[in-house]
């Protein structure tokens, strides 16, 4: 038998059908409740005669991707019924729109390859009869009736065995029950009210019996113009919706979906009516407003794109049942200050366009427009909006009365698709949804927000659109998303520390044991408790367990002077501190110090503590201009909206996360909860592994990391000394600080992650801000792009006015949303200082956080990092502010003036600061900062009889740089050359002498471990870090490689 090319949206069809084999995504089921009886005989015989009537109920389907039609029989004619009901209305002409074949993502696929002829089930001589299923149900509970249908509605097809048609007749004690269940392939929505009206007629022998319809398949268009206008509408689309799911997006979205329905407002039909009337609207375009309006109102997306179905029948195709549907995006950029009938306006111009180019298949755009290897996404939109109008819905059936619906089938063919289904007296709006990306709580949460956004709108058309991120927060506390991965997975593993290994239950119970000793020791809800820990198992489960007690943690890095760390807690006023043995005596008399392992007891309790997304989840401390730490203050929202149903990133149960930033540095927010919070496994490693390229490497391979952060200094020194380290990882994420396009490109050439993030933040708006995925369009370009906003937050580029600066223009940058800070802790001033009322908010009450970091506008959105405002530098990725140091230069005994500055070095940025006091007392000045500033902040230090100025009377920053650098010393010892050749290598300098201090004179614990292994790769010397830090002086080094291997030196000299 002669086999059939598809159309193009037939074989987009097709395609997606073998994906999801199995799954009801493409049928089109309809329920209808009659309030008589039906003849069965007399609807088979009608069925059947559709059948013969229209070659589409008796197409098939074969792989790959061909189909063939059964030829036609017809049965014996229907006899006319004695009574004959009014006659029906046909369908309305506003019924263009039709439900969506389908909208799964699908990767641009190519044209299946020709096929020899099939032969199809049945004999040529066979009428196809549609399969109709009679049960008699009229002793069955309701309940049970339901899955009989639902299980009717969803059993699969064999695409192979026509007819796609099928029937139920269920005889109830009220009446009878038909389920009609048609597949997609053969029936779009428009078909199906003909399918109906014509059944109608077949069954009752009321009107015409039409002629059998010839089937004229649908021809590809010419599409130049088309596409031209296509691109120019979508160039510069946003890759998805900022939706607020309440679930880790999976890496392959599925098909699994459920339906959300509510009833319209009452004020909502006529304001309906009336915006229709006045702005010149179809029903459907009041839709595609109310489900715009909607949408913004739950993202804050202010550019965003739907689908919508549409007809591609031809004259001649009217009459035929097929699928003649495909659907067409429309994109919508709103601009600031539109109203809502500036919105009607914009809606009526975007879909005259869409429709008027509607014939381009949708296949055609995805695989012309959308060059995206975007697995994580559909494909150009992600929610899409159906519009039926059914009041004239034709099957009666004899019967006085029905009631019709459409069955769900438990599948989504998008994110969200609203699914608005006009009836006689009666519109539902059902909101289909992925249950992969949400919860039925967060889908009901949903639609309730957008119906009511959309409400506002209409009702209100003259009011300017809601902007920002105005979805509620998530707020579940972060602690609570990982019980759920105790309840549901309590023997994974939850954290890993080198031979210690903690299954969820397992730190569930050391968090609880933790939760009840600080209530027992009187700590209450809201109270602050310090943890001073290095990385280990037991610090995530200290932070875990003050989270259950309903208090806050605040981290603290134990490498910091001892003073410092007092100074922490002493001006924070903690409620109590939790900490090992070692700190537990650096810390006694300030505030109650409960050591570890003296907190046990398992009072429960505790879980009774009521925990909100405003209660403060941690405190952490950054550098401050005024010589103090500033204590940043954390919801649990915040930490929710960064790791989940996050957007720039998906983390999952199969992922192993590593855990290698300092606790007190907020990337380690992202690495804990986004492991525990998504049920995957979180991998703490030590610091000097972190440090060491070589071990770094070992340690990702070893532990099949999948997930990691670098600092941008880490990350240069992976690739300049393992660049193949980083091959096995599925995301890595860096920041903190300007990474080197030179090195970014080294790794996209050889063997890079499968992601590549470059992720921008303060810690006020909670580790992430805006992210951009690095690709080598971008090192082409020469810049590495911070990226947009990530889901839930907002992002403004703005003038010295606070006006929006343009594209390709430079502004302060200024962000906020559900990751926003509460403030600073016990400082109202800098917290009003700092966090700005957000002009954008009509309705007033939101803030926004000023970065000081300055912006370009990037084309098409998104912003570049420019440089600072101010004099606030990053340095290893942690934030340093310049007056800090400078404070703490003033208050040393001796030091009569300070400035500091900071300059760029090819290991990234370092801090000089220039002097006043005697010369002969530096080494004493640089031992005093150190026992007070954390090495970070501890600068170069020119030490002069004074500070040289210029000639406007400023410091002389030339003079200070020249001062900085020594003036060759006659080196005796012929080893030191060697040693010493490496020494200025890694520091970027010219001379150096052997008493030189590799920490006083620009180096860092990163620097060591870069110059320890380029003394193992140059001269074969594996030297310890704690080692050469004892005496870190040149002379000190050559002595360590002597000692090491005699003969290195020799072997390196020419």
């Amino acid at each position: 038998m002669p086999t059939d090319q598809l159309t193009p949206a037939e074989e987009r069809l097709w395609f997606a059908e073998q994906r999801n084999r199995a799954t009801p995504v493409y049928h089109l089921s309809v329920h209808y409740r009659f309030t008589g009886r039906l003849d069965v005989e007399r609807l088979r015989t009608a069925l059947d005669e559709l059948a013969a009537r229209h070659p589409a109920l008796r197409r098939g389907f074969t792989a790959p991707g061909r189909s063939f039609t059964l030829p036609s029989a017809s049965p014996a004619p229907v006899s006319p019924r004695s009574a004959s009901p009014a006659p029906v209305s046909p369908p309305s002409a506003n019924a263009a729109p039709v439900s969506p074949p389908s909208a799964s993502p699908l990767p641009p696929s190519p044209p299946p390859p020709s096929a020899a002829p099939v032969s199809a089930p049945g004999a040529t001589t066979t009428r196809v009869s549609v399969p109709l299923e009679c049960r008699d149900a009229r002793d069955l509970p309701e309940a049970q009736v339901q899955r009989l249908l639902d299980t009717a509605a969803r059993t699969p097809f064999d695409l192979a065995a026509p007819p796609l048609l099928r029937a139920l007749l269920v005889t109830g004690a009220s009446g009878d029950q038909l389920l009609l269940t048609v597949h997609h392939l053969v029936c779009d929505g428009t078909s199906m009210a003909r399918l109906e009206a014509e059944l109608e007629e077949l069954y009752t022998g009321v009107g015409p019996a039409p002629e059998p319809v010839v089937a004229v398949r649908q021809q590809r268009r010419d599409e130049g113009k088309a596409l031209a206008y296509w691109r120019a509408a979508l160039t510069g689309a946003p890759a998805g919706l900022s939706l607020p799911h309440d679930r880790a997006r999976p890496r392959v979205l599925g098909v699994a979906g459920a339906t959300h329905a509510l009833p319209l407002p009452p004020e909502l039909p006529a304001a309906m009516e009336a915006l229709a009337a006045r702005e010149r609207l179809s029903p459907f375009m009041v839709w595609v407003l109310a489900y715009v309006a909607g949408l913004t109102a739950v993202t804050g997306d202010r550019d965003l794109v739907i689908a919508v179905p549409v007809s591609a029948r031809r004259p001649e195709q009217q009459a035929e049942i097929g699928m003649f549907a495909d659907i067409v995006p429309l994109r919508f950029v709103l601009p600031p200050g539109l109203t809502g009938r500036g919105l009607a306006a914009l809606v009526r111009s975007t879909v005259a366009g869409a429709l008027a180019y509607g014939h381009v298949p949708f296949q055609t755009l995805v695989e012309r427009l959308w060059p995206k290897d975007d697995r994580l996404r559909a494909p150009l939109a992600q929610a899409a909006l159906t519009y039926v109008d059914a009041t004239g819905c034709a099957l009666r059936a004899g019967t006085p009365s029905v009631h019709r619906e459409l069955l769900p089938t438990g599948t989504a063919k998008f994110e969200v698709l609203w699914a608005v289904t006009r009836h006689p007296g009666r519109t539902v709006a059902e909101l289909e949804y992925s249950t992969e990306l949400f919860t039925e709580r967060a889908a009901a949460a949903l639609h309730q927000r957008m119906l009511a956004a959309a409400t506002a709108v209409l009702t209100r058309p003259d009011a300017e659109l809601p902007g920002g991120p105005a979805e509620p927060p998530n707020e579940t506390p972060v602690h609570e998303h990982v019980r759920r991965h105790v309840a549901t997975r309590p023997d994974a593993v939850a954290v890993r520390h080198h031979e210690v290994r903690l299954t969820y239950r397992q730190l569930d119970d050391r968090a609880a044991v933790i939760a009840a000793g600080l209530r027992a020791a009187g700590l209450r809800r809201g109270g602050v408790v310090a943890l001073p820990m290095v990385r280990s198992a037991d610090a995530v489960a200290a932070c875990l367990g003050v989270l259950y007690a309903g208090c806050a943690y605040l981290p603290i890095d134990v490498n910091q002077p001892h003073e410092r760390i007092r100074g922490i807690v002493r001006g924070t006023a903690h409620a109590a501190v939790v900490a090992d043995d070692t700190m537990a005596g650096a810390l006694a008399g300030l505030v109650p110090v409960l050591p570890l392992a003296t907190l046990t007891g398992r009072d429960e309790r505790f879980r009774s503590v009521r925990i909100t997304g405003g209660d403060v989840a941690y405190v952490m401390s950054t550098s401050g201009s005024t010589g103090r730490p500033k204590a940043v203050v954390v919801p649990h929202r915040a930490i929710t909206r960064l790791v989940i149903g996050a957007d720039y990133v998906t983390v999952d149960p199969s992922d192993r996360v590593a855990h290698l930033s300092n606790p007190a540095f907020d990337a380690a927010t992202f690495e804990i909860w986004g492991a525990l919070a998504n049920g995957a496994t979180l991998v703490v490693e030590d610091r000097d592994v972190a440090l060491s390229p070589p071990r770094l490497s070992a340690f990702l391979e070893q532990q099949r990391i999948t997930v990691m952060w670098l600092t941008a200094t880490l990350l240069h020194q992976v690739v300049d000394f393992a660049p193949d380290a980083l091959r096995h990882l599925r995301v890595l994420l860096f920041g903190g600080e300007q990474a080197d396009e030179r090195r970014l490109a080294k790794l996209l050439a050889g063997h890079p992650p499968a992601q590549l993030i470059n992720g921008y933040g303060p810690t006020e708006n909670t580790t992430f801000s805006t992210c951009h995925e690095v690709s080598a369009a971008d090192i082409a370009a020469g810049v590495v792009p911070i990226g947009r906003a990530i889901r839930g937050t907002t992002a403004h580029a703005l003038d010295a006015a606070g006006d929006p600066v343009p594209e390709g223009e430079t502004g302060e940058l200024y962000v906020g949303g559900a990751g926003l800070a509460l403030g600073y802790l016990g400082a109202p001033e800098l917290t009003a200082a700092a966090f700005v009322p957000d002009p954008f908010d009509p309705r007033g009450g939101r803030r926004l956080y000023r970065t000081g970091d300055l912006v370009r506008v990037r084309p098409g959105g998104g912003y570049e990092f420019v440089g600072r405002a101010d004099d606030q530098v990053k340095v290893r990725g942690f934030r340093v502010e310049l007056g800090e140091i400078e404070l703490a230069l003033r208050r040393q005994p001796g030091v009569t003036a300070a400035v500091v500055f900071a300059r760029p070095s090819p290991h990234g940025t370092e801090i000089v600061a220039g002097v006043a006091a005697d010369p002969a007392g530096r080494a004493e000045l640089d031992r005093r900062l150190r026992a007070e500033l954390p090495d970070y902040l501890v600068p170069t230090l020119v030490v002069l009889d004074r500070i040289p100025v210029n000639a406007n009377g400023k410091a002389d920053r030339t003079a200070l740089l020249a001062a900085s650098r020594p003036a060759p010393e006659p080196i005796e010892e012929p080893e030191t050359g060697a040693v010493a050749a490496i020494w200025c290598e890694v520091l970027d300098r010219e001379h150096a002498r052997p008493g030189d201090n590799f920490l006083t004179h620009g180096g860092h614990s990163l620097l060591a471990l870069r110059l320890l292994s380029r003394l193992d790769e140059e001269l074969g010397v594996q030297l310890d870090l704690a080692d050469f830090l004892a005496d870190p002086t040149l002379r000190g080094l050559t002595a360590l490689v002597a000692q090491a291997e005699p003969t290195a030196i020799e072997r390196s000299q020419p």
